[in-house]
């Protein structure tokens, strides 16, 4: 049975804070959506507590599957095979595409958990689905691996963020 969604307008936040918080606390996630006005994204609320241990349970697992897979070459192999219940538009992939993206998938968890932070599975994630995308559809891929001719000019140097 999955918890109901607790939500409330970020105004609710303000102006009745304890009762905001109070309800928040009453559910089995421990959070509330908060809804913001016009195109400002919607807020998600927690205590630091429940933020730790959910942290900590993705870096346990992360650190668990990167283990196994260094630990036994057959993991790596059982692990692709299952790949497609968690992504299932892996399908669309090669098969070493899909080991690929598995390695990279559980790398970058393991470097972005070490950060405390998921965000840079994201990118990961998006990228791969762009190629599934690409190769379940054979004219696009067609397209897109045709030869291209021309010069089309100088190509700058990728800017490198110092910060």
């Amino acid at each position: 049975m999955t918890a109901t969604p607790v939500e409330a307008n970020f105004s609710e936040l303000l102006q009745k804070p304890t009762d905001t918080v109070a309800r928040m606390q009453e559910t089995p996630r421990k959070g509330i959506t908060l809804h913001r006005r016009g195109d400002d994204e919607d807020l998600y609320l927690t205590t630091a507590a429940r933020a730790a241990q959910v942290t900590e349970v993705v870096d346990s697992t992360t650190r668990m599957f990167v283990a196994l897979m260094k630990s036994d070459p057959k993991a790596v192999d059982m692990l692709t095979r299952v790949f497609p219940e968690a992504f299932p538009w892996v399908r669309f992939l090669p098969e070493a595409a899909v080991r690929k993206f598995l390695i990279e998938f559980m790398e970058t968890a393991q470097a972005a958990t070490d950060l405390g932070t998921v965000a840079p599975l994201a990118p990961v994630i998006a990228s791969w689905k762009s190629t599934a995308e690409i190769y379940s559809d054979p004219e696009l891929r067609a397209k897109l691996l045709e030869p291209v001719e021309g010069d089309f000019g100088p190509v700058e140097p990728p800017a490198v963020d110092a910060d």
